[in-house]
């Protein structure tokens, strides 16, 4: 076995540590760029659920004024279709005709009874 000097293992040693700084540099570069494409993807979905979550909004809104539009049409329907509407009855107007005054005849005689 040969003999290895201090300044020859030095060097190796030298070699390979620059050759895993390249490497973990390597690494690293490529899980930046990973996690920037997680961090766009989370964007992206971020963003969806945003304008997801306005779209529902706007349907349920949209839903209850619809369901209470035909809510409101159907009672008042029923309400006034459900009971046969009666005429009005008006009181038949109470007339009063003023009578002539009873005058007795003058050529009758007058009766009295007696008892």
């Amino acid at each position: 076995m040969n003999s290895i000097t201090q300044e020859l293992l030095d060097a190796r040693l030298e070699t390979i540590e620059t050759r895993m700084d390249g490497r973990i540099a390597n690494v690293e570069v490529k899980i930046d760029g990973k996690f920037a494409e997680v961090d766009a993807k989370f964007a992206e979905l971020r963003t969806d659920m945003h304008k997801g979550f306005a779209d529902m909004t706007k349907w349920i809104v949209g839903t209850v004024i619809g369901v209470a539009a035909v809510s409101v049409t159907i009672m008042t329907f029923v309400l006034n279709n459900a009971a046969p509407k009666s005429a009005p009855t008006q009181q038949a107007p109470i007339v009063v005709y003023a009578q002539p005054p009873v005058v007795a005849p003058a050529n009758q005689p007058e009766t009295t009874s007696k008892h």
